[in-house]
C-alpha cells in the first residue's frame, strides 16, 4: 500500500511539474509578467533574465504606446516569453556553430540573421518593427 500511494504521488508531482513548464513564458512578449512570476522563469531557465533584459531594451526605440496599440497587439501578441527564450537560445547556437567560418563577426551575424528568419520570421518582423521606429 505504501509503495502505490508513492507511486501516486510520484506521479501527481510528475503531472504538475509538467503542467508548470508548459505555462513557463506563455506571456505575449507586449506584456510583463509580475515579478514573481518573472523570478519563478527565470529559476527554471535562467534564459528568461535575458529576454527580461531585451524587452526592456526595446523599450528605448519605440514611443511609450507602441506595445499597448492596436495594430501591434493585432500583429505581434502571439509572440510568447517562451518563443524570444528560444529564438535567443538558437541565435547563440548558431553563432557558435558557424563562427569559425568567418573572420568578421559582422559577416557571421548577417549569415546568422539570414537562418534565423527561415525559423522565426514573426519574431524577425517584430524586431524590424521596433528598430526602424526609433522614437526614443
Amino acid at each position: 500500500m505504501k509503495k502505490t500511494l508513492f507511486i501516486f504521488f510520484l506521479l501527481i508531482a510528475c503531472t504538475n511539474q509538467n503542467n508548470e513548464s508548459k505555462e513557463i513564458g506563455n506571456l505575449s512578449i507586449l506584456e510583463y509578467p509580475d515579478i514573481k512570476e518573472l523570478n519563478r522563469w527565470i529559476e527554471l531557465d535562467s534564459q528568461y533574465a535575458n529576454v527580461f533584459q531585451v524587452r526592456r531594451y526595446f523599450e528605448n526605440f519605440v514611443k511609450d504606446e507602441f506595445f499597448e496599440e492596436e495594430e501591434n497587439k493585432r500583429r505581434f501578441n502571439n509572440i510568447t516569453w517562451l518563443d524570444m527564450s528560444e529564438y535567443q537560445k538558437k541565435y547563440t547556437e548558431l553563432l557558435n556553430k558557424y563562427e569559425k567560418n568567418y573572420k568578421e563577426y559582422k559577416q557571421l551575424t548577417s549569415f546568422v540573421d539570414s537562418l534565423i528568419i527561415i525559423e522565426y520570421p514573426i519574431i524577425n518582423e517584430f524586431t524590424n518593427e521596433i528598430f526602424k521606429l526609433g522614437y526614443n
